[in-house]
């Protein structure tokens, strides 16, 4: 009996595999043990063997603080609670950014539900990164933010392209539903733009908030008209402006000395001196007036 068939009759009897009286014959087994130790490269595979066999417990090392959390972020969605000046917020997020944010929820479990349903991904408790939770409170306190940290991952491909064109109306401005369904390339969705708004999952860092009705106000709101219209001052917008270019029907605001016409919270409509400025009721009045489209704002055209 060669070395390789003794290893091969060991192996047999160690796992099952060989018939019973096989595996009860001594002399096999003894004459495949002396065997194997008679052979060079039997003896330098065993001894090879003791060496990894002492030194295995050289190799045992306590895991390094946070890596059990670590592991965690980087396999599944977490969450966490924040303070802000509307409450306690419920944040979601994952490596690539934050991915829910909720202030009506009361328990996390309610959050949980709130977020499977909604993302259609299950989410754990965790450590919400400080660079997220700032992003999140200064939002709320309408500052600006030249990037938002967001992750739009399990929303549909229309919600994701509405969502990120509504994060380029600049803080401080108001767009009305119609210019962003024209923006996204469906002009006649404006029901459909309305809906991605009221189920933003990631409110004012998306800022669904500077979404208003073409005929002027602020209009509805998730979190109700009263918050939208706080977001809106926090960001520089006086509610008494808002309410007065709606009652006297005023959606655009011209400029006499460049002969251009903006929405009335444009950047450009701001620098507008009062002797310069021109009012106007619709795209057609400002035409025929002469005056052509801001390219900053984009109003809605004829």
């Amino acid at each position: 009996m060669d070395s390789s068939e003794s290893r091969q009759n060991l192996n047999q009897i160690r796992t099952g595999e060989a018939d019973e009286e096989a595996s009860r014959s001594e002399k096999v087994s003894r004459t495949a043990a002396e065997q194997l130790v008679g052979c060079a490269d039997s003896r330098e595979e065993a001894d090879f063997m003791k060496s990894i066999a002492a030194a295995s417990p050289k190799l045992k090392m306590t895991a390094p603080a946070g890596i059990e959390e670590e592991v965690m972020i980087r396999i599944a969605d977490r969450y966490d609670v924040i303070d802000t000046d509307f409450g306690p917020a419920h944040v979601g997020f994952t490596p690539r950014g934050i991915s829910a944010v909720k202030l009506d929820v009361e328990e996390d479990g309610a959050f949980e539900s709130y977020y499977e349903e909604r993302l259609g991904r299950t989410t754990v408790r965790g450590s919400l990164p400080e660079a997220f939770a700032e992003a999140v409170r200064r939002a709320i306190k309408g500052e600006k933010i030249a990037k938002p940290p967001v992750t739009l991952e399990g929303l549909t491909e229309f919600e994701q392209i509405v969502l990120e064109n509504l994060a380029r109306i600049p803080a401080g401005e108001v767009r009305p539903y119609a210019w962003l369904a024209r923006e996204v390339g469906r002009p006649k969705a404006i029901r459909a733009v309305g809906t991605v708004m009221a189920r933003n999952p990631v409110p004012f860092l998306m800022p669904c908030h500077r979404l208003v009705p073409s005929t002027g106000g602020v209009g509805n709101y998730y979190y109700g008209p009263e918050m939208k219209w706080m977001l809106l001052e926090r960001e520089g917008i006086a509610r008494k402006d808002l309410a007065g270019w709606k009652q006297r029907g005023v959606r655009f605001i011209g400029s006499r000395t460049t002969g251009i016409y903006c929405y009335p919270t444009c950047r450009n409509a701001r620098r507008i001196q009062s002797q310069h400025r021109m009012e106007f009721s619709s795209p057609e009045e400002a035409a025929e007036n002469g005056y052509r489209p801001c390219k900053h704002c984009r109003p809605l055209s004829l």
